[in-house]
């Protein structure tokens, strides 16, 4: 569904653009190959695991922003950065198979790892506490 993701956000290449699950930032490397050097992309993740692969996968591009925080939180990401609009925003929610491919993750049923499932690996509850 990239393709439809992208077409849907009708992107301005100076616009600002959300990304609110950024992953390993498949999506988001397509909206950054379209904005111009005024553009901006602001990448949030909680798995840090994903900011990591993110910046990677980013790294020809200085146009983006990221923050280590939840989607659910853009109002107040987007007040720190001192954004008040913004031309889009995608969220791709659910597991990532990153998620999935990681046993130690605790997301898989393959293997008999712990029950840990937290996106945020910072946070200290699993999903075995």
């Amino acid at each position: 569904m990239l393709n439809e993701c992208i077409e849907g956000l009708n992107i301005n290449p100076d616009g600002i653009y959300v990304d609110g699950t950024l992953g390993g930032a498949g999506h988001s490397k397509e909206i950054a190959k379209r904005l111009s050097k005024k553009g901006m992309l602001i990448g949030i993740d909680r798995d840090e695991e994903a900011l990591k692969a993110a910046k990677e996968n980013l790294k020809e591009f200085s146009n983006v922003k990221y923050v280590h925080g939840n989607h659910d939180e853009i109002k107040e990401i987007l007040e720190e950065l001192n954004i008040d609009k913004v031309d889009g925003i995608l969220l791709d929610l659910g597991v990532s198979s990153y998620q999935l491919d990681e046993r130690n993750r605790g997301f898989s049923y393959l293997g008999s790892n712990e029950l840990d499932m937290r996106m945020d690996q910072t946070q200290s509850l699993t999903a075995k506490d």
